[in-house]
């Protein structure tokens, strides 16, 4: 609507995203102490502005005391501080993530992120231990696509073809390799213009609402 209020997410995300550039420049520039001494005072003066007000996360809510509308806030929540797609996580590119298909019709999750300095490993090349991470990531996505419920990532396993770049528009792709009973296995590819630079394959086993919430489960 014209003229309202920003709610408290969009300037959440809005916040995220100059801290976000915040992290960026404190890796790209060289400023003067008396510079960083203005900045440090500035960030904790933003700090304070906050409150302390905390935030309780899904997990830390008494189950009687979710209903459907609170639900429907805390899943929004946990998506907007994800570590790897959160809007409001300055920790994370963002990435974006949708659903489609490939060539032969196979339904596929897609993530898209553009990886800055911040994860820089090699020179000009992600962090091989970021990569696994976004590659987690997509690939649990691919357990909405046969319906599955929560799940633990079991087994990770990645194949590095060649060095991926920062500061390039990634694109991951990620399938159902083999679905039977509590266990998903799924593959996923990722491709900087269009190369593949990685591989990977995920084991999940599925659990159940009340052992996701309390963190913990065999997966043998």
């Amino acid at each position: 609507m014209a003229g309202s209020e920003p709610s408290a997410r969009d300037e959440g995300i809005r916040l995220a995203d100059e801290v976000r550039a915040l992290l960026v420049d404190l890796h790209a520039l060289d400023p003067s102490a008396a510079a960083l001494g203005k900045a440090v005072d500035r960030v904790a003066a933003a700090r304070d502005s906050l409150g302390d007000a905390a935030r309780l996360r899904w997990h830390e809510v008494p189950v009687d005391e979710i209903d459907d509308d609170a639900e429907a806030r805390l899943r929004v929540e946990y998506r907007d501080h994800s570590l790897f797609r959160g809007e409001r996580s300055p920790l994370a590119p963002p990435m974006a993530i949708s659903t489609s298909e490939d060539d032969a019709g196979t339904p596929i999750v897609v993530g898209e992120a553009r990886i800055d300095r911040g994860h820089e490993g090699p020179p000009g090349r992600i962090h091989g231990g970021y990569v696994a991470g976004l590659f987690d990531d997509v690939l649990s996505g691919t357990l909405g696509l046969v319906g599955g419920g929560p799940a633990f990532t079991a087994r990770l396993q990645i194949r590095y073809r060649k060095p991926t770049p920062i500061d390039v528009d990634l694109r991951f792709e990620a399938w159902v390799e083999r679905h039977s009973g509590r266990r998903l296995i799924a593959k996923a590819r990722c491709l900087a213009e269009g190369e593949v630079t990685a591989e990977a394959e995920a084991l999940f086993v599925t659990v159940t609402r009340d052992q996701e919430r309390h963190q913990g489960t065999d997966t043998t």
